[in-house]
């Protein structure tokens, strides 16, 4: 089969809580940065879980990790994806897999008889709705080579790579695999750094594999100031231009900025009243490269991300309906 995009990235289910400024302090006593994510062990994040829970705070369960919300978003706005991941047979990997299904996305995963459980992330909404995120990678620490599929990336426009994944222990070698079939066999390669946690901690297996090959960075502010070690936007933009052909960086609000092969550009963001920042930034990739599918330009899909990205900050959740997937697209390509 064909797809216009293909991703790996990890299998998360998210469990979200709404929490205020003291369990932020509580949090940031503990080590845990607002607005970031922090790696935590499964006994760790079950505490703090239970914790929320007696405080009296009820949570949300839904499919999430942020290559698949994105994919998600690419799959609803109309184009053919495949996600390649890693969960075992238990309540969270069949949610996983079923949500997959449901939203149109081809995979050729299994459900793993393994002691390790599938992958879940505690995600935390501060009053500001900035969202914080202690994630246990559960069997996504045990993804690897054996995990790329060379005839889809070979049958697929995009390869879509999650920065979170270099974490693992095989995290490296499971993307220099897939970097390198897709270079082998012409596929776009486009990449998110993911965290500034990522970038602090992994920034030269990083370098190394967009060196190899890499379209597309998508990166936020931070991620991009930490990455080209500076805060001006003009010795960043020189920097990346020696890793890639194309680059895209999210402001929040404030939208965001980004060059292609003939020239740079800023697109505004919308004015709307944010709740819940969570899958943000997944929509507006999810968005941008659906854009590209349709052969529109960087600038272009780069406004069409961000159109995408100030509709799901309205409500709570990574996710919409497929209904409301449907009306972005349909009232973005109307205006």
């Amino acid at each position: 089969m064909k797809y216009d995009l293909c991703c790996l990235g990890s299998a998360l289910v998210d469990i979200t809580f709404q929490i205020d400024d003291d369990f932020v302090k509580a949090n940031e006593e503990r080590g845990i940065a607002k607005g970031g994510m922090t790696l935590i062990e499964k006994d760790d994040q079950i505490n703090l879980i239970q914790e929320l829970m007696d405080l009296g705070k009820l949570p949300d369960k839904a499919c999430g990790g942020s290559a698949t919300n994105s994919v998600v978003a690419a799959s609803l706005f109309g184009s053919s994806c495949h996600m390649s991941c890693i969960v075992s047979d238990d309540d969270n990997g069949r949610f996983y897999l079923e949500d997959l299904s449901s939203n149109g996305i081809g995979h050729t995963s299994e459900l793993i008889d393994s002691e390790i459980p599938s992958g879940q992330c505690l995600v935390m909404i501060s009053d500001d709705a900035e969202r914080t995120m202690c994630t246990n990678l559960g069997i996504n620490s045990n993804i690897s080579t054996k995990n790329v599929d060379e005839e889809v990336i070979k049958n697929s426009d995009y390869i879509f790579l999650e920065g979170y994944l270099v974490a693992s222990p095989d995290g490296y070698n499971t993307f220099k695999e897939a970097i390198t079939q897709a270079k082998k066999h012409d596929t776009k390669v486009a990449l998110s750094l993911s965290d500034t946690f990522i970038v602090n901690s992994f920034k030269k297996e990083l370098v190394e594999l967009i060196e190899i090959n890499c379209d597309l960075i998508f990166c936020n502010e931070s991620e991009a100031q930490e990455f080209a070690g500076s805060v001006i936007e003009k010795e960043i933009f020189s920097y990346f231009k020696d890793y890639t052909r194309n680059l895209i960086i999210t402001k929040g609000s404030d939208g965001c900025i980004g060059y292609d092969e003939n020239y740079e550009f800023s697109v505004s963001g919308e004015e709307v009243k944010a709740i819940d920042t969570n899958g943000a930034g997944d929509m507006f990739a999810g968005a941008v490269l659906n854009g590209l599918n349709n052969q529109k330009n960087l600038e272009e899909s780069s406004k069409f991300g961000c159109f995408a990205a100030s509709k799901i900050v309205q409500k709570n959740g990574p996710r919409l309906s497929k209904k409301e997937y449907e009306e972005i697209k349909r009232t973005f390509t109307s205006n």
